[in-house]
């Protein structure tokens, strides 16, 4: 494992990543000591943040050591967030958009709405093709022979 104090950009090291068993060989791109990991360049997958402890000096010691992955709760984050954010909205929200109705002054609106009637759907008809005629022929088409 690597100390994020000692290292500097341009230091070669050894990465384990999660999409491959084996140590990677990189490049330290940028050195992200507030979140405890760097930013490595590889050949083969391009640039990866990877934290300390998934991070070697030597080949042989990568390949001993196992991959620390670290577990998110996205549940209990947006749930934190949700609980800390404070939503001024709520004292704008409309009465159409909650479902409450709304209160008319002319009655006349109300009469017109009552006497609009639907008309009922009619029920479509299947048509279907007869299967006893022949298809026609088109042009630069060869004709069809019939089995005998």
């Amino acid at each position: 494992m690597i100390d994020l104090n000692e290292a500097s950009i341009g230091d070669c090291i050894y990465a384990l990543l999660s999409i491959q068993s084996a140590p990677v060989f990189s490049e330290i791109v940028k050195v992200l000591v507030d979140q405890g990991a760097v930013e490595v360049h590889t050949d083969m997958w391009g640039r990866r943040v990877v934290l300390a402890q998934n991070a070697y000096w030597k080949e042989k010691d990568a390949k001993k050591g196992k991959l620390f992955k670290i577990e998110h709760n996205y549940k209990k984050w947006a749930q934190e967030y949700l609980n800390d954010e404070e939503t001024e909205t709520d004292n704008r929200i409309d009465t159409i958009h909650n479902g409450e109705p709304e209160e008319r002054e002319n009655q006349r609106e109300d009469l017109r709405d009552s006497s609009v009637q639907t008309s009922s759907k009619r029920k479509q008809k299947v048509v279907r093709k007869s299967s006893a005629k022949e298809r026609k022929t088109k042009r630069n088409r060869k004709a069809r022979r019939k089995k005998e």
